[in-house]
């Protein structure tokens, strides 16, 4: 039985369209990427239907780092916690972290403020053909500022 996956965001001029009248579709493989990068960026609690959906990773944004190791192990089991509640359609996910400092200036202002920056690779396996996938992932945390 062929599945229908919707975009992200969801489209409802399209299906209320006369002329057009249907909504955008994708891959699965694109869904679980929609699906997945909508669970990485929402805290818990901010939605009413599930106050469990989200990651805790929101939790460690603006936490000094002491241990890098650490701090990506805590990031990688809130990560991975969340992705194996929420998205079945993967299985077998292994996790890879790099963690930056990304330095902006404003020139007008002549503010810095460094942020992490933080890449997320995963690799899994799509459990409706057993084939792997690869998914990627970028998050900016925790402005710092130094006038």
């Amino acid at each position: 039985m062929d599945e229908c996956h919707y975009r992200i965001p969801f489209d409802f001029a399209s299906v209320l369209d006369e002329t057009r009248g249907y909504a955008s579709v994708c891959s699965e493989l694109d869904s679980i990427d929609q699906h997945i990068e909508m669970l990485i960026g929402t805290y818990p609690g901010e939605h009413s239907f599930d106050v469990e959906y989200g990651t805790k990773i929101w939790e460690m944004d603006f936490e000094r780092i002491v241990s890098l190791d650490t701090w990506k192990t805590r990031f990688t089991e809130c990560l991975s916690q969340s992705i194996s509640k929420y998205e079945k359609r993967i299985s077998n996910c292994e996790y890879r972290l790099e963690v930056a400092d990304v330095l902006k200036e404003s020139s007008m202002s002549r503010n810095v403020s460094v942020r992490k920056k933080v890449d997320i690779y995963i690799k899994a396996t799509l459990n409706s053909t057993g084939e792997r996938c690869s998914l990627y992932y970028t998050l900016f945390l925790g402005p710092l500022s130094k006038d």
